[in-house]
């Protein structure tokens, strides 16, 4: 899904929960990760990528509200908003893609790890009812001082190392907007109108690009990249996150989000299985992306040991 969620940590919704789920969970985040494999096997630029894959998500959710009666009473103004959150997880896909396009799957990956750190610091300034922990600043700094790492050893793709964290930062808000309206709509009427405002923002930057090269970019695929991007749009998109929204009735949000902070170690390893990018990184790459990748691991048990501690005490209280 390559879209963050918001680090608040929950109790398992349900007792019950068998093997499968959690191999279904682990397949899940290892789409996820193929996503950027699929995003490198494409020959088109970002924002025609995009554009191809919200558009035909979208209509794939449009056949399977109708098919499965789903409501849609949403008004004009939730309609807006949702709409409109859907323009930045267009930016977030665009800088995703544009990240694998100028530098590569591994470097992406790292980038997106850093949405620890973006939850840490925007969570609390979007939504009142969040506080700075000194712990998540801790783990910021901690992430900062790898980049830094990885950045002062012999990297040639610090620009798409860039554009990879910028996009992290995107899909962090997109992701703090969206815990509000998940509560009011069904999901797939939420995805719907967020991949209409996807393609809204892809098609406007595709003008954009059009304009200022004086003609488009290359819109037709070949049918090696149809094949990539019905698998994109499918598998990747509207699969993955149906079963995500399915597996969070059994299974609690730190469960979940656990296993999605090992998406960066499955996307570097297929891109090493793939591409054999592991030839192309040094070993201080290496050693910055494993302090990133600690961090983004040991975060959600600390959060929950802190949580934890906080309602001993107030049961105490």
């Amino acid at each position: 899904m390559t879209v963050s969620m918001p680090g608040r940590v929950m109790a398992e919704n349900q007792p019950s929960r068998v093997p499968s789920d959690y191999i279904k969970l682990h397949f899940v985040v290892i789409l996820w990760g193929f996503t950027a494999i699929l995003g490198r096997l494409i020959n088109l630029e970002s924002p025609v990528i995009v554009t191809y894959r919200v558009a035909s998500a979208g209509l794939m959710l449009a056949i399977l509200i109708v098919i499965l009666k789903i409501p849609q009473k949403v008004d004009i103004r939730t309609r807006i908003k949702l709409t409109a959150n859907g323009l930045l997880l267009g930016l977030h896909w665009t800088l995703f893609f544009l990240a694998v396009e100028i530098a590569n799957v591994s470097v992406c990956m790292i980038g997106m790890a850093t949405s620890t750190l973006w939850t840490a610091f925007l969570e609390p300034m979007l939504i009142r009812e969040r506080r700075f922990h000194a712990y998540n600043v801790a783990i910021g700094i901690v992430m900062i001082g790898a980049i830094a790492i990885i950045a002062g050893g012999d990297f040639m793709y610090m620009q798409g190392l860039m554009v990879a964290v910028a996009s992290a930062g995107v899909a962090t808000t997109f992701s703090i907007f969206n815990s509000r309206f998940s509560k009011q709509q069904h999901h797939y009427i939420i995805a719907l109108h967020q991949m209409a405002g996807a393609t809204l923002f892809c098609t406007a930057a595709i003008a954009i690009i059009a304009l200022q090269r004086g003609n488009s970019p290359n819109l037709i695929p070949t049918p090696a990249d149809a094949g990539w991007l019905f698998l994109l749009a499918s598998f990747c998109t509207v699969y993955a996150y149906a079963q995500y929204i399915e597996l969070l009735k059994r299974l609690s949000v730190f469960t979940i989000h656990l296993a999605y902070n090992l998406e960066p170690v499955y996307g570097i390893i297929l891109a090493a299985l793939f591409f054999s990018e592991h030839q192309q990184l040094g070993p201080m790459f290496y050693l910055g992306s494993a302090i990133i990748l600690l961090a983004v691991v040991v975060h959600p048990f600390i959060s929950r040991h802190r949580q934890q501690m906080t309602s001993g005490l107030e049961q105490k209280s």
